[in-house]
């Protein structure tokens, strides 16, 4: 992963987390959920 593509990724978690009710902290569980997916490639 590239890091535009990590940034590009983070962005549309971070629109996603928004949407969310039961997410306090929409940039942590942006940063998480971007970190889950770019430690799983080789």
């Amino acid at each position: 992963m590239t890091f535009e593509q990590a940034v590009s990724l983070l962005r549309k978690h971070y629109e996603k987390a928004k949407q969310l009710s039961h997410v306090k902290n929409q940039l942590a569980w942006a940063l998480y959920q971007t970190w889950k997916m770019a430690d799983k490639e080789d």
